[in-house]
Protein backbone atom coordinates (compact mmCIF):
# COMPACT_ATOMS: atom_id res chain seq x y z
CA UNK A 1 0.00 0.00 0.00
CA UNK A 2 2.86 2.35 0.78
CA UNK A 3 4.41 1.88 -2.90
CA UNK A 4 0.96 2.90 -4.00
CA UNK A 5 0.52 6.04 -1.87
CA UNK A 6 4.40 7.01 -2.90
CA UNK A 7 3.46 6.79 -6.76
CA UNK A 8 0.76 8.74 -6.48
CA UNK A 9 2.49 11.05 -4.25
CA UNK A 10 4.84 11.35 -7.34
CA UNK A 11 2.30 12.24 -9.37
CA UNK A 12 0.57 14.98 -7.49
CA UNK A 13 -1.62 13.14 -5.47
CA UNK A 14 -3.92 12.01 -8.46
CA UNK A 15 -3.58 10.36 -11.92
CA UNK A 16 -5.18 7.77 -14.30
CA UNK A 17 -5.67 4.26 -13.14
CA UNK A 18 -3.99 3.43 -16.25
CA UNK A 19 -0.65 5.09 -14.97
CA UNK A 20 -1.12 3.06 -11.93
CA UNK A 21 -2.01 -0.41 -13.36
CA UNK A 22 1.72 0.44 -15.73
CA UNK A 23 3.78 0.89 -12.88
CA UNK A 24 2.54 -2.57 -12.12
CA UNK A 25 0.19 -1.93 -9.19
CA UNK A 26 -2.95 -4.55 -9.49
CA UNK A 27 -6.19 -3.11 -9.73
CA UNK A 28 -7.00 -5.34 -6.85
CA UNK A 29 -4.54 -3.29 -4.74
CA UNK A 30 -6.03 -0.06 -5.95
CA UNK A 31 -9.60 -1.18 -5.38
CA UNK A 32 -8.58 -2.56 -1.64
CA UNK A 33 -7.16 1.08 -1.10
CA UNK A 34 -10.34 3.02 -2.35
CA UNK A 35 -12.55 0.38 -0.42
CA UNK A 36 -10.86 1.51 2.91
CA UNK A 37 -10.70 4.97 1.85
CA UNK A 38 -6.90 5.79 1.36
CA UNK A 39 -7.80 6.51 -2.07
CA UNK A 40 -10.49 8.18 -3.71
CA UNK A 41 -12.08 8.21 -7.27
CA UNK A 42 -12.66 11.45 -8.35
CA UNK A 43 -13.48 10.22 -11.71
CA UNK A 44 -13.78 7.32 -13.92
CA UNK A 45 -10.55 5.99 -14.66
CA UNK A 46 -8.65 8.34 -12.18
CA UNK A 47 -7.53 7.59 -8.70
CA UNK A 48 -6.42 10.10 -5.82
CA UNK A 49 -4.97 10.38 -2.33
CA UNK A 50 -7.94 11.34 -0.19
CA UNK A 51 -5.86 14.40 1.20
CA UNK A 52 -4.91 15.31 -2.99
CA UNK A 53 -4.59 19.12 -3.73
CA UNK A 54 -7.91 20.21 -4.31
CA UNK A 55 -7.52 22.02 -7.85
CA UNK A 56 -6.06 18.86 -9.15
CA UNK A 57 -8.72 16.88 -8.12
CA UNK A 58 -11.31 19.03 -9.72
CA UNK A 59 -9.77 19.09 -12.63
CA UNK A 60 -9.38 15.42 -12.62
CA UNK A 61 -13.11 15.24 -11.93
CA UNK A 62 -13.60 18.13 -14.77
CA UNK A 63 -11.75 15.85 -17.42
CA UNK A 64 -10.06 19.39 -17.74
CA UNK A 65 -6.49 20.91 -17.46
CA UNK A 66 -5.54 23.84 -14.93
CA UNK A 67 -4.35 26.82 -17.48
CA UNK A 68 -3.96 30.52 -17.82
CA UNK A 69 -3.43 32.54 -14.89
CA UNK A 70 -4.22 29.66 -12.58
CA UNK A 71 -1.41 27.54 -13.84
CA UNK A 72 0.97 30.62 -14.21
CA UNK A 73 0.42 31.54 -10.50
CA UNK A 74 1.06 27.65 -9.46
CA UNK A 75 4.20 27.91 -11.36
CA UNK A 76 4.70 30.65 -8.80
CA UNK A 77 4.71 33.71 -11.74
CA UNK A 78 3.47 36.55 -11.39
CA UNK A 79 0.00 37.18 -11.94
CA UNK A 80 -1.89 40.13 -11.84
CA UNK A 81 -5.68 38.61 -10.33
CA UNK A 82 -7.45 35.14 -10.12
CA UNK A 83 -10.99 35.57 -9.38
CA UNK A 84 -11.55 32.15 -10.19
CA UNK A 85 -10.01 29.03 -11.59
CA UNK A 86 -9.15 28.87 -15.56
CA UNK A 87 -9.00 25.33 -16.89
CA UNK A 88 -8.62 24.43 -20.52
CA UNK A 89 -11.58 22.00 -21.96
CA UNK A 90 -11.34 19.68 -24.82
CA UNK A 91 -12.82 20.77 -27.75
CA UNK A 92 -14.18 17.04 -27.88
CA UNK A 93 -15.46 17.89 -24.47
CA UNK A 94 -19.45 17.88 -24.83
CA UNK A 95 -20.58 19.67 -21.23
CA UNK A 96 -18.65 19.99 -18.27
CA UNK A 97 -19.77 19.41 -14.79
CA UNK A 98 -17.45 22.20 -12.61
CA UNK A 99 -17.53 22.48 -9.18
CA UNK A 100 -17.19 26.28 -9.00
CA UNK A 101 -19.40 27.67 -11.58
CA UNK A 102 -17.50 31.26 -11.69
CA UNK A 103 -14.48 28.86 -13.84
CA UNK A 104 -13.29 30.29 -16.81
CA UNK A 105 -13.18 27.89 -19.65
CA UNK A 106 -10.72 27.95 -22.06
CA UNK A 107 -11.85 26.11 -25.21
CA UNK A 108 -8.74 26.72 -27.42
CA UNK A 109 -6.71 24.23 -28.97
CA UNK A 110 -3.39 24.53 -27.36
CA UNK A 111 -0.67 24.96 -28.82
CA UNK A 112 1.22 22.45 -27.96
CA UNK A 113 0.28 19.00 -27.30
CA UNK A 114 -1.38 17.83 -24.22
CA UNK A 115 0.22 14.49 -22.19
CA UNK A 116 -2.10 12.12 -21.64
CA UNK A 117 -3.31 12.43 -18.25
CA UNK A 118 -2.07 15.54 -17.43
CA UNK A 119 -3.97 17.95 -15.18
CA UNK A 120 -1.70 20.86 -15.53
CA UNK A 121 -0.64 22.88 -19.08
CA UNK A 122 2.63 23.12 -19.79
CA UNK A 123 4.20 26.53 -19.99
CA UNK A 124 3.94 27.03 -23.67
CA UNK A 125 0.06 26.25 -23.71
CA UNK A 126 -0.23 28.54 -20.17
CA UNK A 127 1.45 32.01 -21.66
CA UNK A 128 -0.38 31.31 -24.72
CA UNK A 129 -3.34 31.30 -23.46
CA UNK A 130 -2.89 34.17 -20.82
CA UNK A 131 -2.04 36.65 -23.68
CA UNK A 132 -5.85 35.81 -24.96
CA UNK A 133 -7.21 36.01 -22.19
CA UNK A 134 -5.97 38.64 -20.05
CA UNK A 135 -5.10 42.34 -20.92
CA UNK A 136 -1.94 43.38 -22.51
CA UNK A 137 -0.64 44.30 -19.44
CA UNK A 138 -1.52 41.88 -17.34
CA UNK A 139 -0.05 38.74 -19.75
CA UNK A 140 3.10 40.71 -20.12
CA UNK A 141 3.71 40.65 -16.90
CA UNK A 142 2.94 36.71 -16.23
CA UNK A 143 4.89 36.03 -20.05
CA UNK A 144 8.12 38.30 -18.16
CA UNK A 145 7.86 36.29 -14.82
CA UNK A 146 8.00 33.24 -16.86
CA UNK A 147 11.19 34.42 -19.03
CA UNK A 148 12.79 36.10 -15.77
CA UNK A 149 12.23 32.47 -13.49
CA UNK A 150 13.83 30.83 -16.95
CA UNK A 151 10.65 28.65 -17.26
CA UNK A 152 10.74 29.43 -21.03
CA UNK A 153 12.86 31.83 -23.70
CA UNK A 154 11.61 34.25 -25.94
CA UNK A 155 13.51 31.57 -29.16
CA UNK A 156 11.01 29.23 -27.75
CA UNK A 157 8.06 31.00 -28.36
CA UNK A 158 8.78 33.35 -31.15
CA UNK A 159 8.52 29.10 -33.22
CA UNK A 160 4.73 29.08 -31.95
CA UNK A 161 2.24 30.25 -34.21
CA UNK A 162 0.78 33.17 -32.35
CA UNK A 163 -1.75 35.11 -32.62
CA UNK A 164 -1.57 39.00 -32.98
CA UNK A 165 -2.44 39.68 -28.70
CA UNK A 166 0.63 37.02 -28.22
CA UNK A 167 2.71 38.20 -31.06
CA UNK A 168 2.64 41.87 -29.21
CA UNK A 169 3.14 40.38 -25.75
CA UNK A 170 6.25 38.51 -27.28
CA UNK A 171 7.55 41.49 -28.92
CA UNK A 172 7.32 43.41 -25.71
CA UNK A 173 8.44 40.70 -23.34
CA UNK A 174 11.86 40.98 -21.67
CA UNK A 175 13.30 38.70 -18.79
CA UNK A 176 14.49 41.97 -16.68
CA UNK A 177 11.67 42.46 -14.49
CA UNK A 178 11.42 40.95 -11.47
CA UNK A 179 7.76 41.69 -10.25
CA UNK A 180 4.95 42.74 -12.42
CA UNK A 181 4.79 45.79 -10.70
CA UNK A 182 8.24 46.17 -12.79
CA UNK A 183 6.38 45.39 -15.81
CA UNK A 184 3.52 47.04 -15.32
CA UNK A 185 5.30 50.59 -14.26
CA UNK A 186 7.51 50.38 -17.36
CA UNK A 187 5.38 50.26 -20.30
Amino acid sequence: MIGLIDALTRRGGVARLRALLDAGFSRLTVARAVADGILTVPRRGWIALADADPYLLAAASAGVVLTCVTRAKRLGLWVLAEEAPHVGAPSSASRLSLQNPKTTVHWAAPVQPREVGALEDGILNTLVIVARCQPFEAALAVWDSALNGGLVTKMELARLPLRPAARRVLDAATPFSDSGLETIFAI
